[in-house]
């Protein structure tokens, strides 16, 4: 080979390549560089020139520093790794609630030793056994369900159940579940597993206190009722008897006498339709004609509106899926809470109703005193009121309407400005399957 044709290959100068980038010192631009100087290199090693080797010997060389450095940087990257995986796989153990992975057989794949612990097995007795064998055979359903939803529509979910301890009553733990996708592509579920069994026990007891402390409640509020009817009674003969032989500020008392027995009596019976509607709870949801349902409300209140001259008026109101009794009762409310706080004008009171995405969204709108914006919440309190002895009430019609729509797991609220009436809105869920 010629001096000529030694010149037709040049060393390329390989530091100019570098560009400051995280890929110029990767692993695939060091081989690039390596191959790239291979190639400038003549094929007859005699026609190397001694300044042509020299330049070739100093790129190797720094070839080979710069991979004793990457090869440094990676081990210190794998020594952070491992560093990282450890204290991850501690606080994994360690957490305060258990963590499953489940294939989609429902086999337990791995486990972290709070959830052995949970179980009172070992870790090896708990991975490759399936789930199910921990649950109690009545909560079997309840698992098998909710896993088969879980994998079925992959939208996470959260269940409560029964599991199975050695030597041990069972306790109760709540399943918060999710799907995922596993480094080999395969889809596996994972549980956070935690024990509710002392909450459990503790909502028992606060039903079952609650319950007592209602029944009480009722008992009394009902025995209450039969002295208050004799006070009632024995007024109204007194006055009777009496009538035209006593004084007037004489009269006047025995007034206020009867006056206060009525307002309890109503009291005491607007707290028993309150608790017989909080308390029942096994009222099945039945197609109910709305149009029928307020006309029975109408018959209900035939005296207040012919005394009133209430309008009481209607769109067409639609079929839906609740408890008739109730319905009933919140119609006849509102429509008597419109009658009581009318203005000077002449009641007139329209009910309507629209299908929304809530579901049906009924509407009673009347021409009363109206109330501030300030007040819309405060008066579906139990006993609040807004007026005085200038207009009678309890203060519990609002309240149980508010329980009413509740029971049909809907929501109430008022629109209104004081002087220009009221329209009270409350929404009846579409019920898809009856």
């Amino acid at each position: 080979m010629t001096p000529k044709e030694t010149r037709s290959h040049p060393v390329t100068d390989l530091s100019a390549d570098s560009t400051g980038s995280p890929a110029a010192d990767s692993g695939q631009v060091l081989r690039r560089r390596a191959e790239a100087l291979t190639d400038a290199l003549p094929e007859d090693a005699e026609a190397l020139s001694p300044e042509l080797a020299r330049r070739a010997l100093h790129e190797l060389r720094v070839h080979q520093i710069e991979l004793e450095m990457q090869n440094e940087e990676l081990r210190r990257t794998q020594e952070e790794l491992e560093i990282s995986r450890a204290r991850y796989f501690d606080l994994y153990d360690l957490a305060p609630v258990g963590y499953l992975t489940l294939s989609e057989q429902g086999m337990i794949l791995e486990a972290n030793l709070t959830a052995a612990k949970l179980l009172d097995v070992t870790r090896s007795a708990l991975v490759r056994q399936p789930f199910s064998r921990f649950v109690l055979s009545e909560d079997q359903d309840i698992y098998y369900l909710h896993r088969k939803a879980l994998i079925e529509t992959g939208d996470p979910g959260a269940w409560d159940l029964r599991v199975i301890k050695r030597d041990a009553a069972p306790i109760w733990v709540r399943l918060e579940a999710t799907t995922a996708v596993d480094t080999d592509g395969v889809s596996v579920c994972r549980f956070a597993v935690s024990d509710i069994t002392e909450s459990k026990r503790t909502e028992r007891a606060l039903k079952s206190a609650n319950t007592e402390l209602q029944d009480f409640a009722f008992a009394l509020t009902h025995d209450l009722r039969e002295p208050l009817r004799m006070v009632v009674t024995f007024t109204k003969l007194l006055s009777s008897e009496l009538a035209g032989t006593l004084s007037e500020e004489v009269n006047q008392y025995m007034a206020y006498s009867l006056e206060g027995a009525l307002r309890m009596d109503a009291l005491l019976t607007g707290l028993l339709n309150y608790w017989d509607i909080t308390g029942r709870g096994g009222d099945r949801k039945l197609l109910v004609d709305c149009n029928d349902v307020l006309s029975h409300a109408r018959v209900s209140l035939q005296m207040s509106i012919q005394q009133s001259g209430a309008a009481v008026t209607s769109d067409p109101l639609p079929t839906v899926a609740g408890i008739e009794v109730m319905l009933t009762q919140l119609f006849q409310n509102l429509i008597e809470n419109a009658i009581k706080y009318r203005s000077e004008a002449t009641p007139a009171i329209h009910l309507s109703a629209s299908r929304t995405e809530e579901g049906w969204l009924f509407a009673v709108r009347d021409n009363g005193v109206g109330i501030g914006p300030e007040h819309a919440e405060h008066i579906f309190g139990m006993f609040k009121r807004l007026h005085g002895r200038e207009i009678p009430g309890t203060g519990i019609g609002l309240a149980l309407c508010r329980k009413l729509v509740e029971r049909q797991g809907g929501r109430i609220w008022v629109e209104s400005k004081a002087g220009q009436g009221a329209i009270f809105k409350f929404t009846i869920p579409v019920e898809r399957r009856l």
